[in-house]
Parts: C-alpha cells; structure tokens; sequence
C-alpha cells in the first residue's frame, strides 16, 4: 500500500481499556529522553503515526490517524487489549461529529460545586444554586461565606470541580 495523505484507522480494543491501550501506542511511538533523572525532550520513533484518538462516548474503539495500516499494525502489534482484528478506515467526518465540545453549562448542574476561575472572584469555590441556560449564567453560593450571598456569574468564567451526587 503505498503512503498517501493520513487517515484514519479504528482498532478494536477491550472495552474500558481504550486510554490505557493509547498510552501504550504513544509510548511506542515517542521515546522521553532522560539525562540526570529528568526529562529534557523527546523524540519519535515511529515515523508517519499523527495521532491517537480515544473517545469517551465510543467504547471498544480507539483511533488512530496514520499514513497507512501498516504503521497501525506497527505500532499495535503486541500490545494488550488490543483485538487480532485488522484496523478499519474511518472518514474524518464520522469521528469529528463526536469531537464537539459541550458547553460548560451544559455539564453543571444543581448542586455541584464550582470554582470561579477569571474575574475579581476568581479562586472562590461555591455551589450552584440555579442555572439560566438561555443567559449562559449560573447562581452559586460560595461554600467558605459565614452567610448564603447568592452570585450570578457567566458560565464560562466556572470550572467544574466536584459534581452532585
């Protein structure tokens, strides 16, 4: 086969180990470059492999973009959790519709606690209160006042730190 423009190849993996079989693949790929007990660079092994792409919303699946399924055997062979089945060409189009990334508010909600992390309150933590996903705005109570003070703040100036139970 000869070496084109890169695409993209799903591999079969056990499902819930596809960031560990990636970590693995890229570690395969790109050697770290150790002097005295620190890492000073790095340096690629495997020519022709762009990336590796695991999916939280596709299980069983990672992806990888190389220039040909040769480099994909390459670099997939011997490596655990990863199935004796021939990678499968992808388009681009069918893996960049799960590449969308959510807004922020669309993954808070009531109860959770957040950090604000841009404006003169950055660094307070507090607990969302109400959401207004029209306005993009969110209603916490911070967690360390003495009294409930209530702030309307955008979304996007928050940081999820711990979800609601």
């Amino acid at each position: 086969m000869s070496q084109g423009s890169p695409r993209y190849f799903a591999v079969k993996v056990t499902v819930g180990q596809e960031r560990n079989v990636a970590r693995i693949i890229e570690s395969k790929i790109i050697r770290e470059i150790i002097q005295d007990g620190k890492v000073v660079g790095r340096e690629i092994v495997v020519d022709g492999v762009y990336s590796i792409i695991a999916l939280p919303n596709i299980k069983g699946y990672i992806f990888i973009e190389a220039d040909s399924k040769e480099k994909v055997s390459l670099v997939t062979q011997a490596v655990r959790h990863v199935k004796s089945r021939p990678a499968l060409v992808v388009k681009k189009e069918e893996i960049m519709q799960h590449l969308v990334e959510k807004p922020v508010i669309e993954t808070i909600s009531i109860g959770d606690i957040v950090e604000i992390v841009a404006g003169p309150l950055r660094g307070i933590y507090g607990r969302v209160v109400r959401i207004d996903k029209p306005k993009n705005e969110l209603t916490i109570e911070p967690t360390d006042a003495a009294f409930p003070l209530p702030i309307s703040i955008s979304a996007d100036q928050v940081r999820l730190t711990r979800p609601s139970k």
